[in-house]
């Protein structure tokens, strides 16, 4: 596969990485012929801190999607039982993934959250330099950052140089 990316670029901290995400019912065009499925745009939060991803009643609504089966949540208020539905979702530069298992449930502000099952099938990379956020995103995973061992390259580089001298 091809790596794609997207890179966001926004004034000051962000305190929230929110991007557009076309969402339809799960489909997998490489084992049908029949139409794609509609797809519609809604918002998408990026969180690190979800294992899975989440939808609203508002994407199962509008998307008129029906559950595969429930499963048990775990969140900040505690445990519930919630419909899981397969998805698949396109991120800002026509990235496509699909069928992704996404449960229903409360979102505020944003239509979709993007856990770690998204995140983790690619590199990202998030930055604040100059008072400006820079989100950057790429499938497949193609980069291993350490920034410990850039530190330490770039000290060894400078303790190099002056002994040169």
């Amino acid at each position: 596969m091809k790596p794609k990316a997207f890179t966001l670029k926004h004034p000051g901290t962000l305190r929230a990485i929110i991007t557009p995400c076309d969402i339809s019912q799960a489909f997998d065009k490489r084992f049908c012929s029949d139409p794609h499925p509609p797809m519609k745009r809604f918002k998408g939060l990026w969180d690190t801190g979800a294992s899975a991803s989440m939808i609203s009643e508002k994407v199962v609504k509008e998307l008129g999607l029906q559950p595969i089966r429930q499963v048990e949540t775990h969140h900040a208020q505690g445990t519930t039982m919630s419909n899981l539905y397969y998805i698949n979702i396109v991120i800002p530069n026509g990235i496509e993934i699909i069928n992704i298992a996404a449960s229903e449930g409360k979102l505020h502000d944003f239509d979709m959250l993007i856990g770690m099952d998204v995140i983790g099938l690619g590199d990202l990379a998030l930055t604040h330099k100059n008072n400006q956020t820079v989100f950057s995103f790429q499938i497949p995973a193609t980069h291993e950052y350490d920034f410990v061992k850039q530190i330490k390259h770039e000290e060894e580089g400078k303790i190099h140089k002056k002994k040169r001298k």
